[in-house]
């Protein structure tokens, strides 16, 4: 598995619901919370930062982005090791506290460091 690639981190793992986000122009996935911060743990054990994500409203079967955005910048006297922990540690937090009333549910999305130290 390429420790970066968030489809194998998908099929090596326990993630059973997701959702393509193609109909919007986008190569990438959606996760309910549930899923998204069993993501964020995998993430932190294999050593992945999390640049940050974006947020979707599943209504009615359908799936549109809600211009929600969070984001972590690596300082520069942080360490690899912190730089993960950290950027996880944010989405986390951003995943857990995120509310919005104004959907059916709630949907995450994930940019991933795709080059490793």
């Amino acid at each position: 598995m390429k420790k970066n690639d968030i489809i194998s981190i998908i099929q090596d793992n326990d993630i059973s619901e997701y959702y393509s986000l193609k109909h919007l122009g986008i190569e990438g996935y959606a996760f309910p919370d549930h899923e998204a911060l069993k993501i964020v743990q995998l993430c932190k054990l294999l050593s992945i930062p999390i640049l940050g994500g974006d947020v979707y409203s599943w209504n009615d079967s359908t799936i549109k982005g809600l211009d929600d955005t969070w984001y972590y910048d690596r300082t520069p006297s942080e360490s690899y090791y912190n730089y993960v922990q950290n950027s996880c540690n944010k989405s986390e937090s951003y995943i857990k506290t995120y509310k919005n009333h104004s959907c059916d549910r709630t949907l995450f999305s994930f940019v991933i460091e795709d080059q490793l130290e």
